[in-house]
């Protein structure tokens, strides 16, 4: 490890910068880490969400100011930002800037889903496939969002106090906007103009293919929150989404005629990894009483939503159920590497890949969200919040137990959560200064 990895590390860890693309992987991780290879990860391929590409737009020498400080600490030969072209204006920014930096370049990549999977974003900047169960590591990479970066390169003089977040759908104005991190969803929906249909709304945390269902907006934004998506209780998307497990072991066993395009269409499958969402689904009809189901090809599956939500043809699940059958095999603790499908080898890309990948424009016209592919400017909101509440869970690892108590007063940019020094994890700040009015397990609340 090199003394400014050694350096690094903790100062990340101090100021608490995760994974901010959704994932939430504690940075000083990968700083620590030794790699031939750091990528930025810009494509932003979930529809509707803009807030690295405004990021870009406006901070693009901070974000590569935190590339540098990756590549320095992982020693690096090279750095690379993956970037869809066509973001041309942004591009030409880019690349003026990468002139002036040493041994960094700008990769320009098309409009298709999911161009922004860490694995895929390798093999295209590097022509390296991540072996089958790795990370990015072992193939020499080490790939960080935008935003994460951005909060890198700030670790030194500030914590991770704010979040960039876009805004959109069924709102009056949408917006990318930073805000401070604990505001709940509901105060961002305000700051978008609010709500502009009359019908019962209900929201997308983070993009159409990989986030969560929410039926109530007041839930705190964290660390890793990408954005908010507001659309009518009654879409399809917000149905197919909030199926349960039942619904789609029933519909799968009775429908499922086994055309394969859910494996065919798999970004990891294409890879060359192992991946077999059709057959996952051919083991439904085998699962017990009990339901398990011990599907091993599910084992791959990186819950893109590919497969549920453009490549089925009778609108089936297939990722729910490699997502039920990967929990259902941790049960029982069997795992990738003792697998049976586990061929010992990298296997190679699939021919057909560059073939495959599936075009943006398609899929926003497949997942019905045509009428909101707005644009989400960049709108400086600077908002006051009364109060927040910091979560102890805002990333991978053990959560972070409170270090302070009720009735305290405490400045922006305080420790009010500590992750044991021994474990995964990083420390939470204070977002506002103000009073502690609630302490429990879960969050700290502060009243301005």
């Amino acid at each position: 490890m090199s003394n400014f990895s050694a350096e690094f590390g903790p100062v990340l860890r101090a100021a608490g910068v995760v994974g901010a693309g959704g994932a939430g992987f504690p940075a000083y991780i990968k700083a620590q880490s030794r790699a031939d290879c750091v990528i930025v990860n810009a494509a932003e391929c979930e529809p509707l969400l803009k807030k690295d590409q405004k990021l870009l737009e406006l901070f693009p020498e901070k974000v590569f100011d935190g590339l540098e400080l990756m590549m320095r600490s992982t020693g690096a030969g090279e750095g690379v930002v993956g970037i869809k072209k066509k973001h041309e204006k942004t591009i030409l920014r880019l690349e003026e800037i990468a002139r002036s930096r040493k041994n960094i370049r700008v990769l320009k990549l098309g409009d298709y889903y999911p161009a922004g999977d860490e694995q895929c974003l390798v093999y295209e900047a590097t022509g390296r496939v991540v072996p089958p169960g790795g990370l990015p590591l072992a193939a020499g990479c080490v790939v960080n969002n935008v935003e994460t970066l951005y909060n890198a390169a700030l670790a030194q003089s500030s914590p991770v106090i704010e979040k960039w977040v876009t805004i959109t759908g069924a709102v009056k104005k949408p917006c990318t906007i930073k805000v401070p991190i604990g505001i709940t969803y509901s105060e961002a929906v305000e700051i978008a103009g609010g709500v502009k249909i009359k019908e019962p709304v209900a929201a997308i945390d983070g993009g159409p293919m990989m986030g969560k269902v929410l039926l109530e907006f007041n839930v705190p934004i964290t660390k890793s929150s990408g954005g908010l998506i507001v659309l009518p209780r009654s879409h399809p998307l917000i149905a197919k989404k909030a199926q349960s497990r039942s619904v789609v072991s029933r519909i799968g066993r009775s429908v499922c005629d086994q055309c394969s395009f859910c494996t065919e269409l798999c970004p990891r499958y294409l890879l060359g990894h192992n991946v077999q969402p059709h057959r996952v689904m051919r083991n439904l009809l085998f699962s017990g009483p009990e339901r398990k189901l011990h599907s091993q090809y599910a084992l791959l599956c990186c819950e893109c939503s590919l497969c549920s939500l453009y490549s089925c043809p009778e609108g089936l699940h297939p990722m729910a159920a490699c997502a039920s059958a990967k929990s259902d095999l941790r049960e029982i603790k069997v795992n990738y590497r003792e697998s049976a499908i586990n061929a010992g080898r990298a296997d190679y890309p699939h021919p057909s890949r560059d073939f495959r990948k599936v075009p943006m424009s398609k899929l926003i016209r497949r997942l019905g969200l045509s009428d909101y592919n707005t644009d989400a400017p960049w709108f400086d909101a600077d908002y006051k919040p009364a109060r927040v509440k910091i979560l102890m869970t805002q990333h991978i690892g053990v959560p972070c137990v409170p270090s302070v108590k009720p009735g305290e007063i405490v400045q922006k940019g305080a420790v009010v959560g500590l992750a044991p020094e021994n474990k995964l994890g990083c420390p939470v700040h204070a977002s506002i200064s103000g009073v502690v009015a609630k302490v429990n397990d879960k969050y700290v609340e502060i009243v301005a």
